[in-house]
């Protein structure tokens, strides 16, 4: 079974043979969030952990799929004395670097050192001149910390010490239970995702969710779904907004309402010129 970390209500996969899993067998993608252990300094791609909305989460615990855990924060003391250690570590890693690359310095500045004399001697048919090999090996430049090799853990072992969340009673790690809001995106979010349909994050596009016929790799959004619970004013200029700026961005704004019965009533709109 998959685990899911949480913690203050965001969740979190950071095994990649997990996010595999998600994608591929059970239609959910998350977001990366985490950088690239070849590439750190930039944000054009990201990798693990993979960050869940939180209706991917609870579909993934309601299905069987995965396990919610949450790990409680420890005294400041042992974290203290992990912190310590870890800089003890480094500090130490640097030290080895340094004398690493000055062993290597020496070892080039001496084979330079040879080639040198011996293209003198060549050229002067005389005997090489001693001591100007050894007068620059001993310059050394300086080898400062930014140069500092630093190793980037692609995994997260999970503590000893997590515990698993209960997702159906609300609490600092999980605050959208009983949460109308989210109760409302996640009935919709289910009903689509039992469709077949694939379901991402729509802020961008001023609705819940993109929905996609497949995975977002491969395919493009056709509907913007945004959640409106039964009963709820719509106001037009509202309703006009989102249906020209899904029109705009080549997309049909789908109206999402749960309805008491349990299903889901959509309402589809697409912006058309009037003659």
């Amino acid at each position: 079974m998959l685990v899911v970390e949480v913690k203050a209500g965001q969740a979190l996969v950071w095994s990649a043979e997990a996010a595999r899993t998600l994608r591929e067998r059970l239609g959910v993608g998350g977001r990366p969030v985490g950088s690239l252990a070849r590439g750190p300094r930039q944000n054009a791609r990201l990798g693990l952990p993979l960050l869940l909305l939180p209706e991917e989460a609870r579909l993934l615990a309601e299905i069987g799929a995965a396990t919610l855990v949450t790990a409680p924060r420890r005294e400041s003391g042992p974290q203290a004395q992990a912190a310590a250690a870890y800089r003890r570590e480094q500090e130490a890693g640097f030290r080895e670097q340094r004398a690493l690359a000055a062993e290597a310095r020496q070892k080039r500045l001496k084979d330079l050192a040879e080639h040198i004399a011996r293209g003198r001697a060549k050229k002067q048919r005389g005997p090489p001149e001693s001591g100007q090999g050894e007068e620059g090996a001993g310059l050394q430049p300086p080898f400062p910390e930014t140069a500092m090799l630093v190793q980037l853990p692609t995994a997260r072992p999970r503590p000893a010490w997590a515990r698993p969340l209960d997702w159906h009673h609300p609490s600092p790690d999980w605050p959208h239970a009983g949460n109308p809001a989210h109760e409302l995106r996640y009935r919709v979010y289910k009903d689509l995702w039992e469709r077949g349909y694939f379901l991402t994050s729509g802020g961008k596009f001023g609705g819940d969710f993109l929905v996609y016929p497949g995975d977002p790799l491969r395919y493009h959004a056709h509907f913007v779904a945004q959640c409106c619970a039964p009963g709820d004013p719509l106001p037009l200029p509202d309703l006009v907004c989102a249906g020209r700026l899904g029109t705009n961005v080549r997309k049909t704004l789908l109206l999402c309402s749960p309805q008491p019965d349990g299903s889901v009533a959509y309402t589809s709109l697409h912006w058309a010129g009037l003659p």
